[in-house]
């Protein structure tokens, strides 16, 4: 896997999509490695600090020149990789004090415009790091539904690693018996990526055999038929010659149609249908992951697989619009259920609750969302939304009055904190998240 490159203050500077300033132009400190961004409102945040860190602040607890010399020197004992300081919320420039200091103390000094949350920042320097991995996850996303389609179409082996190829900009080869092997310029594909074409490329070996994708169809048909009550589940073990109707209980899963001959070659000893709009397996056990989004039924008697059947494709609508996996465990949350919602009857959520917090925060460069985004993942707890913003508690109480009075809704209400965990679900989806 290639190396992540660690950013530094220039690069951030010199990034048009971000909008950061110097105060000056004898800004020193401009090339030291970032290893994360940290956001604090502390006066002294040193021991907070592991070294290399970009230090975000809007500067509420530097009122005063000893503030800022105390602040600039735990920085610079900590050893960070510089300051962004955000102004337009408690001070409408950078502190001179401050400046005065960080000068002479060699720490880079960036300055963000109240259009420019502190959110933006740290993505930066996340993608920074994580560059390699989102490459490989972005193209394995690319790769797959070009190859499912390839399945769907009976393509040959050749064919699917032409496309492959297109996708990736480079050829490969296949080798005897079902190897392939890459030939291009620049970096070869991570070996992720390459057993993902093979898999493909083995099943579509495998779809020349027209009996078993003839075999694959009709079982498709009859757990179709079951799902809409028009055969019996006990019928099954009549028609199909399948040993795991023998078994106490059943996991039904669903996977994008046209992988059957995937599905075989993987799973060998399952039962595997082709229907129409999607493809089903019967098993005793749940199946191991493969890189195509499924989902899974809880296990249940042979005489409830059409529910099962039912489930696992609802599992599987929520698995294309996530990625990867859903099992039935899943489908019990607020999340799932708000997935299956149709946008118009979330759009109310996100229109009355979280758009003029949204708004606000690009004007005036708070954070009001993200503090109702982190008081949600602690479960409402006061103490550890503040612990985890670096805040005073009552500041953190502050903000959420300040939520109320904007939206109408206390998020201090259990009702009205569900409310607004759809709303930013509905916005998360509505943004492709």
């Amino acid at each position: 896997m290639l190396d992540p490159v660690a950013p530094t203050p220039r690069d951030l500077l010199e990034q048009s999509g971000l909008g950061l300033e110097l105060p000056d132009a004898d800004a020193p400190g401009l090339d030291r490695p970032i290893s994360w961004a940290h956001t604090t409102e502390m006066r002294d945040p040193s021991r907070y600090l592991r070294g290399g860190e970009l230090v975000c602040t809007v500067g509420l607890s530097l009122q005063t020149p000893p503030d800022c010399q105390t602040f600039a020197e735990a920085l610079a004992r900590a050893d960070v990789a510089g300051l962004c300081f955000g102004v337009g919320d408690g001070h409408d420039e950078v502190p001179a004090a401050l400046l005065e200091h960080t000068r002479r103390l060699g720490l880079a000094v960036l300055v963000a415009p109240p259009t420019v949350p502190f959110s933006e920042v740290s993505r930066y320097v996340a993608e920074s790091w994580l560059g390699p991995e989102i490459a490989v996850a972005r193209a394995t996303n690319a790769l797959v539904p070009e190859l499912v389609s390839g399945l769907r179409r009976h393509e040959t082996p050749r064919q699917l690693l032409d496309t492959a190829g297109q996708i990736l900009g480079c050829y490969f080869l296949l080798e005897p018996p079902d190897g392939i092997e890459w030939v291009g310029r620049g970096d070869p594909p991570e070996p992720a990526l390459l057993d993902v074409i093979t898999r493909f490329v083995r099943a579509a070996q495998g779809e020349r055999d027209i009996e078993a994708a003839l075999g694959r169809e009709r079982v498709g048909q009859l757990l179709s038929l079951v799902e809409r009550r028009m055969l019996l589940p006990d019928a099954l073990s009549q028609l199909l010659p399948w040993p795991g109707f023998g078994a106490p209980a059943i996991v039904c899963s669903a996977w994008p149609a046209g992988a059957g001959a995937l599905l075989s070659m993987a799973f060998p000893g399952e039962l595997v249908g082709d229907a129409p709009d999607l493809c089903l397996m019967l098993a005793i056990e749940p199946p191991g992951e493969l890189s195509v989004p499924s989902g899974h039924s809880a296990p249940v008697p042979l005489t409830e697989l059409g529910s099962a059947i039912t489930q696992a494709r609802i599992a599987l609508e929520l698995a294309t619009h996530r990625g990867g996996r859903v099992g039935p465990d899943q489908l019990s949350t607020l999340e799932s259920l708000v997935e299956q919602l149709p946008a118009a009857q979330l759009a109310p959520f996100a229109q009355q609750l979280i758009d003029p917090l949204v708004d606000l925060d690009r004007r005036r460069g708070t954070q009001h969302v993200r503090t109702l985004r982190v008081f949600l993942s602690v479960n409402g707890s006061l103490s550890e939304t503040a612990k985890a913003l670096y805040l005073h508690t009552n500041t953190v109480r502050h903000r959420l009055s300040r939520i109320q009075e904007i939206t109408g809704r206390d998020p201090l209400q259990h009702s009205d904190l569900t409310a607004f965990a759809i709303g930013l679900q509905a916005c998360d989806r509505a943004e492709g998240r």
